[in-house]
């Protein structure tokens, strides 16, 4: 082999291995593997938003290029692989998920949804679940609603409740997809409290496009934040806001124009937010081309400080091997879970938390 040759050659092997370094290192960050879940700090929770698909409900059906038809209700054996996954793999401690449908209302007018029983149970005696209080189960899907699943163990749930915001029709379509439902958590070290955080847990109109609604939606439930905390007696400056937001900021065209509006994104960034979903993310949910990113975690500063990483993890099944997506969802959801850590502190501290400024005639 000439020297020229050899040099092109070398080359070509330290190109390929920072290439492979390259996909290793994205891997390792984007792909939640089982023995990186197994390393959980102690002294931190993992906060998780998943859609979970319809689940209890009827007509999973829809999800581009990957496993198109309908889809059955989950069998036992499914909704414990998804027990499984939640325990043994993200190590989840709180989640917030979207699309629960309830079953049946209990005797103390609990909303009950009997999948997600079954997968609260397989979890384990200390893991709980929320859905918002109903009058009536809907039908179809009308009869999908976020809710809350936690290990109470490690966070213990202080309040729950619906927002109270307006679902009426603006920009082309009405507001909210699901009523938004307010979580208020205090982590725990052993039987101790420590520190609280909020989650708003949303799940906006369906349709990427409908990024004007969007926005306006996720005006209303951060201005109604302060009056809903108020309202059932919260004080809590620690505010996150996250789930299916079908909203697509990274979006582009074919000519590579952006596709979709930033606003909403710049409008909470106005407010103090920041989002945990960044460019170059992963699908959040299963699309033909993989660019569909509408699953977000929009964390306020407050919040910011007790979470020490800028990104979220997303977990990708078959180390993200989209051939095999369409299986995956068999069991789980068209959506891929995503998760981050939240720092438990030695001790509470709201200090920055400031209630809506009141309206007050002018001179």
């Amino acid at each position: 082999m000439s020297h020229r040759s050899k040099s092109q050659w070398n080359r070509r092997r330290l190109t390929a291995a920072v290439a492979g370094v390259a996909l290793a290192l994205l891997t390792a960050f984007f792909v939640t593997s089982d023995a990186r879940a197994a390393e959980r700090d102690p002294n931190h929770l993992i906060v998780t938003t998943w859609n979970i698909e319809i689940l209890g409900g009827e007509g999973r059906g829809f999800a581009g290029g990957h496993g198109r038809g309908q889809l059955g209700p989950r069998t036992p054996e499914q909704l414990q692989a998804i027990a499984s996954l939640i325990k043994n793999t993200l190590r989840s401690d709180v989640l917030a998920v979207q699309e629960i449908s309830i079953t049946r209302i209990g005797e103390d007018g609990q909303s009950i949804c009997e999948p997600l029983e079954t997968i609260v149970s397989a979890l384990g005696p200390d893991w709980r679940y929320y859905l918002p209080p109903v009058t009536e189960i809907p039908e179809g899907h009308d009869n999908m609603y976020c809710g809350f699943v936690w290990n109470s163990s490690r966070a213990r749930m202080l309040k729950a409740f619906p927002m109270e915001v307006p679902n009426v029709e603006l920009a082309g379509a009405n507001l909210f997809d699901r009523e938004p439902v307010v979580g208020y958590f205090e982590a725990l070290s052993g039987d101790e409290g420590r520190n609280d955080f909020m989650l708003a847990n949303v799940h906006l109109k369906s349709g990427q496009s409908n990024e004007e609604n969007h926005l306006i939606a996720i005006t209303v439930v951060e201005h109604a934040l302060y009056k809903e905390l108020l309202r059932n007696e919260v004080k809590e400056s620690d505010r996150i806001i996250l789930g299916d937001f079908n909203d697509n900021p990274y979006a582009r065209s074919d000519a590579g124009n952006q596709k979709y509006s930033p606003a909403l994104y710049y409008h909470l960034a106005f407010k103090g937010y920041q989002d945990l979903v960044t460019r170059g993310f992963h699908a959040t949910r299963m699309d033909e081309k993989g660019r569909s990113v509408i699953d977000h975690i929009l964390v306020h500063k407050s919040a910011k400080r007790h979470i020490p990483n800028d990104r979220a993890a997303i977990y990708l099944p078959n180390d993200g091997d989209a051939r095999r997506f369409g299986q995956w969802r068999k069991t789980y959801s068209d959506h891929f879970p995503i998760s981050f850590q939240l720092r438990i502190e030695s001790r509470d501290d709201d200090v920055d938390f400031r209630p809506a400024p009141t309206s007050s005639g002018g001179d």
